[in-house]
């Protein structure tokens, strides 16, 4: 398949005309930089070029198109935002955009948090208002207020910094790692003393420690949307262990016209089929309903194309 063939049948490429020269002309070197990048919500994002999630920002203007589109279609202002795992804050700003009343930024790891806050001070110049709807907090969603050791590879980190992790397993010898303060989602409901509207959640492999450990407030209905990467699919654990406790499963994925919903294993393969986009991405919901009418309309609201608002 050719480049251009690969390429010109994207969204991110054919609703933004700009994003396709840059992507053309600078091609996929890393130019070790940080840059300053617009993103197309209008909020400016600072990115590492030499890592493989900044330089698909850089290029793109957009990463993980999927994600994105689901937060500004399942956010709304009275929500509470939870991004847990934040990184250098991109979901967090579409959060914000988006139109949730507060943002509250997980990252634990403490080279990243810097680049968290950092980001949250650009947009704080950007908007006033910025500064009182988003939050960072350096912390690790677990199962206990405590601490617990973070690790990363020392090999392949700086090329993908999204790969920290609470999770045992790993040869010690072979990564670094920093003690992290950790809480629970049930312990930031109740400090928040509100339900939470919207969760994004990649933490790498520990999901199912986190919500496991807040079982009850799951069961009770006080995390509404759950946004999270599987590679294993729908049939997975953690999707399975969401199901059980009364939440609908949804795969995440977009057409050249907007976003999908897929509603089975089965409509995933078939998708998959058709399209050669591998779904990772997943809505756990407790309102089926709402999740089917907020991504009705096609266009991209993430993008400014949207047509069709839902007013609740």
């Amino acid at each position: 398949m050719t480049f251009e063939a690969t390429f010109l049948n994207r969204p991110e490429y054919i609703l933004q005309p700009k994003a396709l020269l840059r992507r053309l002309f600078r091609g996929r070197e890393a130019t070790g930089s940080t840059e300053v990048v617009q993103l197309p919500w209008r909020l400016p994002i600072q990115v590492d070029t030499s890592n493989a999630i900044g330089r698909i920002i850089s290029h793109h203007g957009l990463f993980e198109m999927s994600v994105v589109e689901a937060i500004f279609r399942l956010t709304t202002p009275a929500d509470l935002f939870l991004d847990v795992g934040a990184n250098i804050g991109y979901m967090s700003s579409a959060a914000v955009r988006a139109g949730a009343k507060k943002v509250l930024s997980f990252e634990p790891h403490p080279f990243i948090f810097r680049e968290l806050t950092h980001n949250l001070s650009l947009w704080a110049e950007t908007s006033a208002e910025i500064a009182d709807q988003i939050f960072a907090r350096q912390e690790a969603i677990s199962d206990k207020v405590g601490t617990a050791q973070l690790r990363w590879p020392k090999l392949g980190f700086s090329e993908n910094t999204g790969i920290s992790s609470l999770e045992g397993g790993q040869n010690a010898s072979d990564h670094d790692e920093a003690e992290v303060a950790t809480t629970t989602l049930t312990r930031i409901f109740e400090q928040c003393g509100e339900p939470i509207g919207v969760l994004k959640v990649d933490i790498e492999g520990h999901e199912m420690t986190a919500f496991r450990a807040s079982e009850h407030l799951l069961r009770a209905g006080n995390v509404r949307d759950i946004i999270f990467e599987d590679f294993c699919g729908m049939d997975s654990e953690t999707s399975q262990l969401l199901a059980g406790f009364g939440y609908s499963l949804f795969g995440l994925n977009r057409t050249l016209f907007g976003p999908v919903l897929l509603e089975s294993a089965e409509a995933i393969a078939n998708f998959q089929t058709r399209s050669h986009e591998r779904t990772a991405n997943f809505l756990a919901t407790r309102d089926r309903q709402r999740a089917r009418e907020r991504f009705s309309g096609r266009g991209f609201w993430c993008l400014g194309t949207k047509q069709a608002v839902i007013a609740h």
